[in-house]
C-alpha cells in the first residue's frame, strides 16, 4: 500500500470517526467515547504523516495556514489542511457554480468538515475546479501561483523522464494537494519495488530507492519543471546516494545551497529544451538576488541537467553494472 493510499484510508477512517463522535443521544456513552478517541488518533496520525512526508514543512507552517482560514473554525481549518495541505479557497460545489461560474473537476474527493448545527459538510478547493472563458475572475489570493506557459510536449517529456528515473531507483507518486505545493523527494524505505520499462521493450522489476511527490493539480508543464527540480536534488546528491559511481553523497550542503543547485538544474533543463519559457517563482527564488556561489558544484549541476535532458524523449538507460547495489543511505 502506498503512502497516498494510506492517506486516503485515514481520511475515510477520520470521517467515520467524526460521525461516531457526533452520534445521537441514544447512542451508548461508551460508543461515543470510543468514537472520540478514534477521531483523535486519526488526527494525530494525519498530522504526523503530513509533517513526515513533506505535506507540511513544519508544525509552525500548519498553524499559520490554519490561521489563514478565517471563514471556518480553527478545528475545521485544521481538517482542511490535513486533507488538502495546500488548499487556499474552499466552497461548496453550488457556490463555486453560482459565484464564480466554475464546475468541479471529474473524480474529485470533497473535503469533509463539521457542519455547525449538523453532522458534516462537503467543500472543494479552487484547485479542484475549472472555469470557462465567461467565468468571473478569481480573487488574486485564489489564483495558481505556479502557473506556467504551456509547452507542447510536456506530457511526453514528463512521462519519459519519470520512466527513465525508475532505473535510478526513483518512484514518482502523484498527489493532489492544492495549488500551493509542488513536490518533494526523499530516500525510500528498504524493500520497495516497481515495474520499469526497459530492454527488449518490456517491463522489469526494479528497486525503489527514492520517492518523489508530484502535484497532479498542476499542469504537465509545471509538473515537468518540478520533476526537473526534484531530480536535480537527487542527482546533485542532496538525498544521499545508493551508488557513488552514479552521483556523490552531498547531504552535507546547506539547505540554501541545495535549493540553489536544484533550481540551477531546472533552469538549465528548461533553458535548453524550452527557450523563453519562464519558470515559476518557487523554482527561481534563490535567483531573486545575487546568489552566494561558494560551495556550489557547477559540474554536478550540469551533469544532473544533462542526465535529465537525455531521458526526455525515450528509453535512455544508464550502463548497468553487475554488482549488487546497496540500499539508499538515509539521514
Amino acid at each position: 500500500m502506498t503512502r497516498e493510499t494510506l492517506w486516503q484510508t485515514e481520511l475515510e477512517g477520520l470521517e467515520a470517526s467524526i460521525q461516531l463522535s457526533l452520534a445521537p443521544p441514544e447512542t451508548p456513552a461508551s460508543s461515543m467515547e470510543s468514537g472520540a478517541k478514534e477521531a483523535k488518533k486519526s488526527l494525530a496520525y494525519l498530522l504526523a504523516t503530513a509533517l513526515e512526508y513533506g505535506r507540511m514543512g513544519s508544525y509552525a507552517e500548519l498553524l499559520d495556514r490554519v490561521a489563514a482560514f478565517p471563514r471556518y473554525s480553527p478545528y475545521n481549518a485544521l481538517l482542511v489542511m490535513l486533507q488538502r495541505p495546500a488548499a487556499k479557497f474552499v466552497l461548496p460545489a453550488h457556490q463555486w457554480s453560482e459565484r464564480y461560474g466554475r464546475r468541479i473537476l471529474p473524480n474529485q474527493q470533497p473535503l469533509v468538515l463539521l457542519q455547525p448545527g449538523g453532522p458534516l459538510m462537503y467543500l472543494f478547493d479552487v484547485s479542484q475546479t475549472e472555469g470557462t472563458a465567461s467565468s468571473p475572475p478569481l480573487p488574486p489570493f485564489a489564483r495558481d501561483p505556479f502557473a506556467m506557459s504551456a509547452v507542447a510536449d510536456a506530457e511526453n517529456a514528463l512521462y519519459w523522464i519519470a520512466e527513465n528515473a525508475k532505473w535510478d531507483g526513483v518512484r514518482v507518486l502523484p498527489t493532489d494537494r492544492g495549488w500551493d505545493h509542488a513536490g518533494a523527494i526523499w530516500a525510500a524505505e528498504a524493500g520497495l519495488q516497481q515495474n520499469a520499462y526497459g530492454k527488449a521493450k518490456r517491463y522489469h522489476t526494479v528497486s525503489v530507492r527514492y520517492e518523489t511527490l508530484l502535484n497532479q493539480s498542476h499542469s504537465h508543464t509545471t509538473r515537468l519543471a518540478t520533476l526537473a527540480h526534484e531530480l536535480g536534488h537527487l542527482y546533485c546528491g542532496h538525498v544521499g546516494t545508493h551508488d557513488k559511481e552514479l552521483w556523490p553523497d552531498r547531504r552535507f550542503v546547506s539547505t540554501e545551497m541545495a535549493e540553489l543547485e536544484a533550481e540551477s538544474v531546472a533552469r538549465v533543463v528548461f533553458g535548453r529544451r524550452y527557450p523563453g519559457v519562464e519558470l515559476p517563482d518557487h523554482l527561481t527564488q534563490y535567483f531573486t538576488e545575487v546568489p552566494e556561489l561558494r560551495g556550489l558544484d557547477l559540474e554536478r549541476v550540469l551533469t544532473a541537467a544533462g542526465r535529465i535532458l537525455e531521458t526526455a524523449d525515450g528509453f535512455r538507460p544508464r550502463r548497468m553494472k553487475s554488482k549488487k547495489v546497496p540500499a539508499a543511505q538515509t539521514p
